[in-house]
């Protein structure tokens, strides 16, 4: 599951310049190189749990399916097993058959159910990744910095904490999260004449 979850990105944009306030102290580090975890951003950040929660509904789900499965076929077995004392030699063979017939169809049913459900977790996981590269994207050009490098990416061994964001780039993403659930949610609530209307 952390291995699906694991995303790198670097972005490299060049525009260097500083934006000075009063007593010389700059109002925005224009030029400046930082560092986030974006790892760490899919995982703590809102949207990133929300989703996690999904997932991992989907995965007690699927553990549930295996479980009764399993559970049948050894309610099946144990049927065949007190049977095969009154059972003539080729009606247990063909019921052995089939319940051994029975298990492999399970067996390919699951194995095809495992994939698509890796592949389901895969995409969503990708589609989150999208949308907070997007908003990393427009932290970028809004702050003026000159790059930001990924904990995450291959090659880079060491960053100093000095230039990591993670914190200020995960706040950004929870409040554009945020406002577009808010939004959501105000778009799908019925007008105050419609709700009259449906108590009245």
């Amino acid at each position: 599951m952390k291995r699906l979850l694991a995303a790198a990105a670097a972005l490299t944009i060049s525009g260097i310049g500083h934006v000075q306030g009063v007593g010389g102290v700059p109002v925005v580090e224009k030029g400046k190189i930082v560092s986030i975890d974006s790892l760490m951003i899919m995982q703590k950040s809102l949207e990133g749990k929300e989703l996690s929660g999904k997932i991992q509904q989907e995965i007690d789900g699927f553990q549930v399916e295996i479980k009764k499965a399993q559970q049948e076929l050894s309610d099946k077995q144990e049927t065949l097993n007190k049977q095969s004392k009154v059972l003539s030699k080729d009606a247990f063979d063909q019921k052995s058959e089939e319940l051994a017939s029975t298990r492999k169809s399970y067996e390919h049913t699951f194995a095809a159910k495992e994939e698509g459900l890796r592949a389901s977790i895969q995409k969503q996981q990708l589609a989150l990744r999208d949308r907070q590269m997007k908003v990393i994207s427009n932290v970028f050009d809004q702050e003026g910095y000159a790059a930001i490098f990924d904990k995450n990416a291959p090659g880079l061994l060491f960053v100093s904490n000095a230039l990591d964001k993670t914190d200020y780039v995960l706040k950004t993403v929870d409040d554009k999260f945020a406002a577009a659930t808010k939004a959501t949610v105000v778009a799908k609530a019925p007008a105050a004449g419609e709700a009259k209307i449906k108590t009245a």
